[in-house]
């Protein structure tokens, strides 16, 4: 039985999804009333954004990095 090769692109998106609907999930349980339910509210939303953003970067300096070992040193569409 073959099984197909691991698709990073698709993994990484079902991760990014599943880690959405566990913040939707916890966000409706929430104490939110009080000043500080909202700052830990906002410092969890904050993290995972934070985190996302460093995913998505990390991710681009790969594909960078993919790109100098082909000599090709400047994304697509970017000027010589």
């Amino acid at each position: 039985m073959e099984q197909d090769a691991p698709d990073p692109q698709f993994d990484a998106t079902t991760a990014r999804l599943l880690r959405r609907e566990a913040l939707r999930r916890a966000a409706e349980e929430l104490n939110t009333t009080s000043a500080p339910g909202l700052e830990d509210a906002l410092a969890q939303i904050s993290a995972e954004v934070t985190a996302e953003a460093a995913d998505r970067i990390n991710a681009t300096a790969e594909a960078g990095h993919a790109d100098a070992a082909t000599n090709n040193p400047k994304p697509p569409g970017q000027p010589e």
